[in-house]
């Protein structure tokens, strides 16, 4: 799947995109043929949530940083990089606190059942099983 959002800056043509990427998902902007962001993601719920928000702001920071034609083109398009990577960072650390709370949560439901069949089995046994490198 695909997805492109074409945007005109000055005589720059910029082009956002969503594409599909191996096993996982691509997102990326490019301002004036230079590659300005790229994000990758291996969901695509998470592919796609990031692809609305950085089309939102993409508006938001050039309507609060907007240029004119004697505003050099590299600095902008390197301070517009920057932005979205600061966003970008700031959307992964939401994503990534979910997951540490997910694994969690799941850690300690699985540690209790295992606490409680534990005490369950004899005490006496010889025979542990634990993780050995293999040949």
């Amino acid at each position: 799947m695909t997805k492109t959002k074409y945007f005109k800056y000055g005589k720059q043509t910029c082009k956002a995109y969503y594409r599909t990427a191996g096993q996982g998902f691509e997102v990326g902007f490019i301002f004036g043929g230079t590659p300005a962001f790229v994000g990758n993601f291996i969901h695509a719920r998470e592919a796609n949530a990031w692809w609305t928000i950085m089309n939102k702001e993409l508006r938001r920071f050039s309507k609060k940083y907007w240029g004119t034609p004697k505003a050099p083109i590299a600095f902008y398009c390197k301070f517009l990089s920057h932005y979205l990577y600061k966003c970008y960072y700031n959307y992964l650390d939401r994503e990534f606190g979910k997951y540490q709370r997910n694994f969690t949560t799941g850690f300690r439901k699985h540690e209790r059942k295992y606490t409680n069949m534990k005490k369950k089995w004899p005490t006496a046994t010889k025979t542990r099983w634990t993780l050995k490198i293999a040949a």
